[in-house]
């Protein structure tokens, strides 16, 4: 079989409500040259019958006999993939048409093409039914952007080179939360990376990140990236960067209702990164209103 020009990779665990949809979204594009892996991460609601109900050979389904957590899954995806480029897609979320022909056309746009790339997209919060467009735009580099935190979705907007992998290393499985934003800022030391202005994507928000891994995760990412940062984007950078840390904690506080502690996270953030913090503050205002 001919070698496909993507390897499209969804992780699933019990999924099977949204699962189709995502599928059919990525066959929906006007782009050919793919294959489809289904990484089913020990789902038990039937998500593992749906991928072959297709009849596509391009879509391949993959079983991990127990759940292992997303990016072990995304892992899985990765080292079975045999396309130059990979792109990752949520399993509850959508890709919108031209998505894979506009990040195609960019990457292999010339010498100064970037090596990883991601898409604007639309954000439905599943519990109002509201929907913004979002287009992640860099202030400064794309690496100090990211300091306040992975607003790009990489999960469902995503499109990689395959060697980029090789070179960066596997998504860090250990991380219960945020694992794509370590490695989006593993990536950005090394490789170049943008954005495009289109609408890649529809990210479907639903129940938010529960307190204690996002706690695990924060204090794995500073441990990990603490001298990274300092060394690419200096000392204002890493306190931007511990900012957006102790932000994620407080909104993680704020959806389980213990808001005493999301003051307390939002007084470290202000200690580490007014500027920041102020930012953040300004964001939720207008949210508000």
């Amino acid at each position: 079989m001919e070698e496909p020009l993507v390897s499209v990779v969804i992780p699933a665990f019990n999924r099977a409500h949204t699962l189709r949809r995502a599928i059919e979204s990525v066959r929906m594009q006007d782009v050919s040259s793919w294959e489809l892996l289904v990484v089913d991460d020990g789902s038990t609601d039937g998500s593992v019958d749906i991928p072959e109900s297709f009849g596509d050979e391009r879509i391949r389904l993959i079983r991990h006999a127990v759940n292992r957590g997303a990016a072990a899954a995304r892992n899985t995806g990765v080292a079975a993939a045999r396309g130059c480029y990979i792109a990752f897609l949520d399993s509850d979320d959508e890709w919108l048409p031209g998505k894979l022909r506009a990040q195609i056309d960019a990457l292999e746009s010339g010498p100064d093409a970037p090596q990883a790339l991601c898409t604007g997209f639309l954000l439905h919060r599943e519990e109002t039914g509201r929907r913004t467009k979002r287009w992640p735009k860099p202030e400064g580099t794309w690496f100090e952007t990211l300091l306040d935190g992975c607003y790009v979705s990489p999960g469902s907007t995503l499109m990689v080179r395959r060697d980029c992998f090789a070179a960066v290393g596997p998504l860090d499985e250990t991380l219960p939360r945020l694992e794509d934003w370590d490695w989006l800022l593993r990536c950005m030391e090394r490789f170049a990376f943008d954005c495009l202005p289109v609408l890649g994507a529809v990210v479907h928000v639903g129940r938010p990140a529960r307190s204690a891994p996002v706690a695990v995760a924060i204090d794995r990412l500073d441990a990990q990236h603490a001298d990274r940062v300092l060394r690419v984007a200096g000392p204002e950078g890493l306190r931007r960067f511990r900012a957006s840390l102790a932000i994620e904690q407080a909104v993680a506080a704020v959806h389980e209702d213990a808001h005493a502690m999301a003051l307390s996270h939002i007084g470290r953030a202000f200690s580490w990164s007014p500027t920041r913090t102020a930012r953040f503050l300004a964001r939720c205002a207008v949210r508000a209103f």
